[in-house]
């Protein structure tokens, strides 16, 4: 007779259940509060934190595994005092795990399949982990065409076919990559990729696979072997036999396998099928790049039908835009300039926006970087390395550069045509600070020389001399009467107007001028509201601000017909709309700094992507395109453009024609011929190439110095020996101050230098220069409390190295009886481009190439 187990007291079975209920609860309570006070971003720690709880409720075995007649998995709180408790019961009904237990697909389970390990921990990459709230569900689909949707891509020149992923599709054959002989076959569609090794003559033998979980990649590795097998730096592998690791494989990283001197790459292209959907579990997924698109149009429909919302994007020109700008930002990060102190492989702001040339439609909004494996490990840890991968940057203004000179030119011969007769000696190669015999003051400007130019060479070659002459005599009233003339001092400078040659300098503007130039130019006091007339032009035919502000922050009326009417300026549709232009040519104190250096891309002249291609689309059609992320209706074609003389456009285009036959666009004009377009396919386009603000230089002693006196850490004020010490020792020199901050001891000041003799040194250094050499000095930038500590000291300012960036407007367009029928207009934004001279040239060409582009040119869907 078996004798029966001894069973204790029933308040101690109660206990053993109840406790860890109790702690798994409490955690459910406590999580968002505590994963918000350790700093995670709202959206990904709270999705950690659930999968976190789930894992907890799975591994005390509280979850059974079940299978029906046909063998599936089914998932299910355990029978018992556990799986009835109402607290846990409430959290399954109030969070996703009540529609997880209807999908076994999410879990982890055993080898025997007989329990449960834990929910995939990528199956929850969401904004909200709990289902309340009357969030809008429903997807927001592309405008029409199949997705290419997630694909492996092995690296090689030229680049081999992808290998597709799918969600649901044939399994893993036995072997699909075989290291070392380097084999990758999968001529069909499969939802596993395997990894496999062989060793000597035995068979191939399974290490591994790349996965799909909902629309995230997963790499399998289930045994350690001598493959090595990396996920961008991560070595991915097991430490342990009978281990299963699981990493994420983010769009755009990298699979590395080797062993010997054999190596494979491949990355992870490709995105959901559509720009946003709810999975069965809840979670939000996302196209690359377009989440923060996708989020504020869920905010604006907060409360409405979960009806799909197709936009005007195109999903197979958006994966196009979004390949050719990774490929032009890795092409930039590897060739950092020698000499400078930007690391290589840094991350900078990239965007790339599609439109259609004729309607405006936004057909693309490619955005780099996407993720922190873009970032370098400095900028994860930074608000502005976070910055870089939250925000999809063709929605900011950003420096254009001299691609502002179309819309300026076509705005100043409109209110002035006979200024497209002028010509001027195109100058030197280099700095140089004298136009038309005017001074325009310290530091000058940079210039590309040539001979004798006329209005379409100076946009061929993008000369900046003749940009400022020409800003300089757009701002005179055309209807004034010529004053007095000036005699150039030595050297002269030749030019004409109007047939005319001459050697004067022009009048300065009507608006009142100073006696003299100062350090940054002539200084300008014109009346107020009152500034160049051609800048009305400008704004009446690109509808943009001209002056300083007033209406929305926010073009909103891109979002015009999603929701009825425009949306108001307030809508949540403003996080997902470009930044209005703000040029501020009604307030020109300086006439350098504030109106001259605008027409170089520079001061106040800053442009989103998206309007740089509407504004171009614009220039190339002759009408009031305007851009849209909806659908357009079949109508009649936008109203053309309310010009004075409609001649001078010709005159515009036929620069901007020269830009990308034998001018600053050459490169791309003769691989656009090679492309396969037919001869009434036309390119028109303008570079430009600008200055950006770089990384501020870190002061690492300077930094530490301050942490030591915001940590109390002994620095103290003797006003009557005129010194600054640490603790009660003042140093006598960079040495003893060294000594003194090596010796610091944590548990006093909670600042350990560890053995960091040169940074020791640096703050050493930095002590000095508030000590005036450690005697006879007077508290000037700081204030010593009564006792004499210190404990803040000043940040002092650093300029930010300039750094060049790099940019490009394109108009491809078909032409049918001399008037634009069908095209793309392409605007690339690289802000960074040290030693690479065409990058954003090659994004351009890239998506020129794609059969997309292609087929939307010539009139199909892609």
């Amino acid at each position: 007779m078996t004798r029966r187990p001894k069973t204790g007291p029933r308040w101690i079975r109660a206990l053993a259940v109840a406790a860890p209920l109790t702690a798994i609860v409490a955690l459910v309570a406590a999580a968002p509060a505590l994963l918000a006070a350790l700093g995670r971003p709202p959206g990904q720690g709270l999705a950690n934190g659930y999968d976190r709880l789930v894992d907890a409720i799975a591994q005390r075995q509280w979850l059974s595994v079940r299978y029906d007649a046909d063998g599936e998995p089914r998932i299910a709180l355990r029978d018992g005092p556990v799986g009835a408790d109402p607290r846990l019961r409430a959290f399954v009904n109030a969070s996703y795990l009540r529609a997880d237990l209807q999908d076994p697909t999410v879990w982890r389970l055993s080898d025997d399949g007989q329990w449960i390990e834990g929910i995939d921990p990528y199956a929850h990459h969401i904004d909200r982990p709990f289902t309340g709230g009357g969030a809008w569900a429903g997807p927001i689909l592309f405008r029409g065409g199949a997705s290419p949707g997630l694909r492996l891509q092995p690296l090689g020149d030229p680049p081999p076919a992808p290998i597709r992923l799918e969600p649901q599709g044939a399994p893993a054959a036995a072997c699909d990559i075989l290291m070392p002989t380097r084999r990758a076959a999968a001529p069909e569609p499969r939802r596993a990729l395997s990894i496999c090794l062989k060793d000597g003559e035995a068979p191939p033998h399974a290490v591994g696979s790349v996965i799909l979980v909902g629309d995230q990649a997963i790499v399998r590795v289930q045994t350690p072997s001598l493959l090595d097998i990396r996920v961008g730096g991560q070595d991915v592998r097991p430490r342990a036999d009978g281990e299963v690791t699981l990493t994420p494989l983010p769009p755009g990283e990298t699979l590395t396998l080797r062993t010997g001197q054999s190596v494979l790459r491949l990355r992870l292209d490709g995105g959901a099928a559509d720009i946003a959907h709810t999975q069965p579990t809840g979670a939000r997924t996302y196209f690359p790049a377009l989440q923060p698109l996708a989020q504020p149009i869920e905010r604006a429909m907060a409360g409405r039908p979960p009806t799909p919302l197709r936009l005007s994007l195109d999903a197979r020109l958006q994966q196009v835009a979004q390949d050719a700008l990774a490929s032009g930002a890795a092409i930039v990060r590897a060739s950092a300039a020698p000499g400078t102190k930007t690391e290589a492989g840094d991350a900078f702001k990239a965007a790339v926006t599609v439109m259609d040339t004729t309607s405006g439609e936004v057909l693309a909004v490619a955005s780099w970087p996407l993720a922190e494996a873009e970032l370098t490990p400095a900028q994860r840890r930074t608000r502005r390395g976070q910055n870089l991968i939250s925000q999809n940057h063709n929605f900011e203004r950003l420096p254009v550069g001299s691609m502002v000179k179309g819309p300026f030119s076509l705005a100043i011969l409109d209110a002035d045509p006979g200024l497209a007769t002028l010509k001027i000696q195109g100058g030197a190669t280099g700095r140089i600070r004298t136009v038309l015999g005017m001074d325009l003051g310290k530091g000058g400007f940079d210039n590309h020389g040539l001979g004798m130019t006329d209005f379409p060479t100076f946009l061929e070659h993008s000369n900046n001399r003749y940009a400022l002459a020409l800003m300089m005599l757009a701002y005179r009233d055309p209807a004034a009467p010529l004053g007095s003339t000036r005699a150039q001092p030595p050297p002269v400078e030749a030019w004409s107007l109007e047939g005319r040659d001459r050697t004067d300098t022009p009048p300065l503007p009507v608006f009142g001028e100073a006696t003299a130039p100062g350090p940054f130019g002539w200084v300008l006091q014109p009346p107020p509201g009152r500034g160049p007339a051609w800048a009305d032009r400008l704004a009446r035919l690109f509808e943009l601000d001209a002056g300083q502000g007033g209406g929305c922050r926010y073009d909103v009326a891109v979002w015009r017909g999603l929701t009825g009417a425009t949306p108001p300026c307030a809508s949540p549709l403003a996080g997902a709309s470009p930044e209005r232009e703000r040029l501020g040519f009604d307030a020109i104190a300086s006439f350098r700094n504030d109106y001259l250096m605008a027409v170089l891309g520079g001061s106040r002249s800053t442009w989103s992507a998206i309007k740089m291609a509407e504004v171009y689309s614009r220039i190339v059609t002759g009408r009031q395109v305007r851009a849209r992320f909806t659908p357009s209706s079949a109508g009649p074609p936008p109203p053309m453009l309310r010009m004075r003389d409609p001649q001078v456009r010709a005159t515009v285009l036929d620069g901007l024609s020269r830009v990308v036959r034998s001018g600053t666009a050459g490169w791309l004009g003769r691989e656009f011929a090679s492309m396969g377009y037919d001869s009434d396919v036309t390119l028109l386009g303008k570079t430009g190439t600008m200055k950006v603000a770089g990384e501020i230089p870190t002061e690492p002693g300077a930094a530490l110095l301050r942490q030591l006196a915001h940590g109390d850490c002994g620095l103290r004020w003797d006003a009557k020996a005129g010194v600054l010490k640490f603790g009660l020792a003042a140093p006598r020199d960079q040495v003893e101050a060294t000594r003194q901050i090596l010796s610091l001891k944590e548990t006093r000041c909670r600042v350990r230098v560890s053995g960091r003799r040169d940074l020791a040194r640096q703050a050493a250094e930095e002590m000095q220069r508030f000590a005036c050499g450690y005697r006879n000095c007077q508290p000037t930038d700081f204030t010593p409390l009564p006792d004499g500590r210190v404990i803040e000291l000043p940040i002092r300012a650093v300029e930010p190295p300039l750094l060049d960036g790099h940019a490009i407007a394109v108009a491809a367009v078909r032409q049918a009886g001399g008037q634009p029928v069908r095209g793309l207009t392409i605007v690339v934004n690289l802000q960074d481009k040290r030693q690479a001279e065409t990058p954003a040239l090659a994004v351009a060409a890239a998506i020129l190439r794609s059969p997309a582009a292609h087929a939307w040119i010539a009139g199909g869907q892609p």
